[in-house]
């Protein structure tokens, strides 16, 4: 019991960093372009990645098949997704952010579905239609009218999206390749895949960026991306993917506090309503049977 406490206790220290992170990608993207930094955090990411997993690597088992797939997966799931999210915080606010970001669970769980054939439960419909209803609220500002998507909600919705169709992409590569190879190929593929956007003509003004920001970039990048997702990955091992996913519910509210600490966002009582709704309604969803992955790959 008191191991599976200190897994707990593991798992709720990584959301706490990814919860975070929403706040301190409001930060960097006010001096850093969006495309630079997932270029900056991927080396970093890879850097971290390689010294962690390539005792583990086994080149013998990627077929050109599993190549392809790797691809795809790195660029929808990591250049796609790290692009997108550190976008998205150039229009829109953290906690909306995280309030959107809350729904990859069901919208896995939906793709998975899908995919692989897998029949939800009556349940497991009625907890996606809350946690739709929650998010909803908070857009519409609890008018419950048509929501005025702007360009901040549209991309973090892109990298729930995207980040939903690569976990279908790493379930089915499990079968055949190692989760250490799949996370590994797919952030070098997600690397390359960025290069054509970064605005290369540009990149001599990250000379003129405070040290204290590349500290944060480089940090961030190594705790909450390397770091953290090695620990989650081995975590869920222990105690299931479904459960450690409900964790994954307090990332909102983490952004909530980081907020108001970091930034002075006042927390509003809708943003509060809103998340407490989607935490039920994909609580709801997860108790029920699925065998969806939720390992973080990001």
């Amino acid at each position: 019991m008191n191991k599976q406490w200190f897994t707990y206790l593991i798992l709720l220290c990584c959301v706490i960093a990814w919860g975070s992170n929403f706040v301190f990608g409001s930060i960097l993207v006010d001096v850093f372009d969006p495309s630079i930094i997932a270029f900056f955090r991927l080396i970093f990411i890879l850097i971290f990645l390689f010294f962690m997993t390539y005792r583990n690597i086994n080149f013998k088992e990627i077929t050109l098949h599993n190549y392809i797939w790797l691809a795809v997966a790195g660029l929808i799931g990591v250049s796609l997704n790290q692009w997108s999210f550190y976008a998205s915080l150039q229009y829109t606010e953290p906690v909306t952010a995280a309030l959107i970001l809350a729904l990859s669970p069901i919208v896995t769980a939906l793709l998975s579905s899908y995919y692989f054939k897998e029949r939800k439960t009556f349940p497991f419909w009625i907890g996606s239609f809350i946690a739709l209803l929650g998010v909803w609220l908070v857009i519409t500002k609890g008018s419950f009218l048509i929501p005025n998507f702007g360009k901040g909600e549209i991309l973090i919705s892109l990298t729930m999206l995207s980040f939903s169709v690569f976990l279908v992409f790493v379930q089915h590569l499990s079968k055949s390749i190692r989760p250490s190879t799949i996370t590994l190929f797919s952030n070098i593929f997600g690397l390359i895949g960025l290069l054509p956007f970064v605005p290369w003509n540009k990149t001599y003004l990250v000379l003129s960026v405070p040290l204290s920001y590349w500290l944060l970039l480089i940090i961030t990048a190594i705790i909450m991306h390397g770091l953290c997702t090695y620990l989650w990955n081995n975590s869920i091992q222990k105690i299931g993917a479904s459960k450690a996913a409900l964790l994954l519910n307090l990332e909102p509210f983490v952004a909530m506090i980081f907020g108001l600490a970091l930034l002075g966002i006042s927390i509003q009582p809708l943003q509060l309503v809103g998340a407490f709704v989607i935490v039920i309604g994909v609580s709801i969803s997860l108790r029920t049977k699925s065998s969806h992955s939720l390992s973080i790959f990001e």
